[in-house]
């Protein structure tokens, strides 16, 4: 499908927008989403970015007007100042800009059938996949994967992409001492872990998560180093806490994201829903929804502040999501999923500021792609190594 030409597309996306959509064209509108994985990425950004714009509805005039501002926005644009893109957008917030850049604009091209990745990038940089290790007690290491669908020991059962663990009702004294597993999820890897609460944790790329095999203790406490999302169940007798790198994070129930990676000096704590409580360093804040707690190891600061937590937590949820990062950052957080290496011709390459929202199992080659599009940086690929210059 020829999108660019589609008249009858633009007017539904901006329809949609605007909450005019009839039941059937909410239907018209959701298959050309679904015919094509660009479609919903163009999609979810445009929408996203539109309702940003409380003034939208005043924009739209005519048909003429739209069809001018959709041939703007098509146009490449090279942005050297956040200022400068929100005034322009001001101006044109009822069409369709993709994602923001400082240094330049990514976008999801209308016409994708024409498009393919650059042929040089080597069939081995793919997303990660579910893997993880499980180290016992006595030391055993038991590596899990989706071909290990089957019981480890009583209470304890691998289905593939989950390692599920079950109450079991204390024998003695012995049974009452907490008995600790740990979980480690690799470089290009991901898990998703229930504990015998029935507290859900997954588990990003890089790693590790210390637990009781059975919560015995008057606390539920677990240890993370890496990156996980928590989905605690709610024990108002037992709260929950999550040690990660020098901070303490203790909740009743409730959902939130920590990371925590040991080479990174910030750890920080991101609440979806309900309250946490965070301590670092002898400082204490309490969470609402939307805001992130950021402790600075290198100065011993405590901060707090709202947040898009989309950018945070999406990785549990199967997107990657950027915002005015810079591409080191970016390049880093792909390489963790996609387990690749990256090498720098000029260090400033390092600063140029991007945005992206992409899937996690996205072609690598076809986000490499995009971000080439802002005429800033190229990539080469040599085995495992992206070369950017």
């Amino acid at each position: 499908m020829e999108i660019q030409n589609n008249d009858r597309i633009k007017q539904l996306i901006v329809r949609y927008v605007k909450g005019e959509l009839s039941e059937g064209e909410m239907d018209e509108l959701k298959r050309w989403r679904d015919e094509r994985a660009e479609h919903e990425e163009l999609f979810r950004n445009v929408v996203s970015m539109e309702r940003l714009e409380s003034g939208i509805r005043r924009f739209v005039k005519t048909p003429e007007q739209q069809e001018l501002e959709w041939n703007r926005i098509l146009s490449r644009t090279v942005r050297k100042k956040r200022r400068s893109w929100k005034m322009v957008w001001m101006r044109y917030a009822a069409l369709f800009i993709l994602s923001l850049l400082v240094g330049g604009i990514v976008y999801f091209s209308w016409d994708t059938a024409r498009e393919t990745g650059p042929e040089m990038i080597s069939p081995r940089i793919v997303p990660g996949v579910s893997i993880a290790e499980l180290v016992l007690p006595d030391g055993t290491k038991v590596m899990l994967d989706r071909e290990m669908d089957r019981a480890l020991e009583e209470g304890v059962r691998n289905s593939g992409d989950t390692l599920n663990y079950t109450e079991v009702a204390s024998g003695g004294v012995q049974d009452s001492c907490e008995i600790y597993h740990t979980l480690r999820v690799p470089r290009g890897g991901e898990y998703t872990l229930v504990l015998a609460d029935g507290t859900t944790v997954y588990l990003n790329a890089e790693s590790e998560l210390r637990f009781p095999k059975q919560f015995r203790g008057k606390n539920r406490k677990v240890y993370l180093t890496g990156e996980g999302y928590f989905d605690v169940q709610r024990n108002e007798k037992q709260p929950f806490i999550v040690e990660a790198q020098q901070v303490e994070i203790r909740v009743l129930g409730t959902s939130f994201g920590v990371r925590a990676y040991t080479k990174e000096e910030n750890v920080l704590t991101t609440l979806i829903q309900g309250r946490v409580n965070v301590e670092a360093d002898g400082q204490q804040v309490e969470l609402n929804p939307g805001q992130q707690a950021d402790y600075n190891r290198g100065n011993d600061r405590l901060t707090v502040a709202e947040v898009d937590v989309e950018q945070y937590v999406g990785w549990k949820d199967g997107r990657l999501v950027f915002d005015n990062k810079p591409l080191e950052f970016i390049l880093e957080e792909l390489g963790r999923w996609y387990s690749f290496d990256v090498f720098y011709t000029n260090k400033e390459l390092k600063e140029i500021p991007y945005s992206l929202n992409i899937k996690k199992h996205e072609d690598i080659a076809h986000v490499l792609k995009f971000i080439e599009r802002t005429g800033k940086v190229k990539f080469e690929v040599n085995k495992n190594t992206i070369i950017v210059k």
